[in-house]
């Protein structure tokens, strides 16, 4: 599942800033790392299977979440910055397919779901309606921010964000059979 952020700054958000206490606040857009929800259709079936075919994402490898973490908590110059965090592309689904086909050297089908098979999917993963509802909302009608691209993990950490391509390549071996 992506990260459910809207922008929106919610009760914790609101109560560590009105702290005394020194914050950053890291906003990942999406995760690289969900697209693994597909690894075993991929490996038994070579199909991808996803209502989002046309939804872009500027998704995060999890590596550079982690390196933003580590300069906020351990540089100065970070405390009360709100860091929005993305990769060096905007990708849809079908670009992550093609991208995951070219590198396990297997051609991988795209189906789109429809939106009553999507909540069925959802449902069988435990799923609630209300987070239903808010996820596939948020993908059909993705905020600016998710497919925006940004160089907040360059700036922070002096080193570019890695790539979808980068991050498939050092996952290549769960997707193959």
């Amino acid at each position: 599942m992506s990260v459910l952020w809207d922008g929106k700054k919610g009760t914790v958000e609101h109560a560590v800033e009105s702290s005394n206490l020194e914050w950053t606040q890291l906003q990942p857009v999406e995760y690289m790392s969900n697209v693994l929800s597909w690894r075993e259709s991929i490996r038994t079936e070579g199909v991808v299977r996803d209502l989002y075919g046309d939804s872009i994402s500027a998704l995060i490898h999890e590596g550079d979440i982690g390196r933003v973490a580590a300069a906020a908590l351990t540089e100065d110059g970070h405390a009360g910055k709100i860091y929005t965090l993305t990769g060096p592309e905007a990708l849809s689904v079908q670009d992550k397919v093609r991208i995951l086909s070219d590198l396990i050297g297997r051609d991988i089908q795209f189906i789109r779901l429809t939106e009553e098979q999507e909540r069925k999917r959802m449902a069988e993963l435990g799923v609630g309606e209300d987070i239903m509802d808010y996820v596939i909302n948020w993908h059909m009608n993705p905020p600016v921010e998710a497919y925006t691209v940004n160089p907040t993990v360059e700036i922070v950490t002096g080193r570019p964000a890695r790539t979808f391509a980068e991050w498939a390549q050092e996952h290549v071996k769960l997707f193959k059979v």
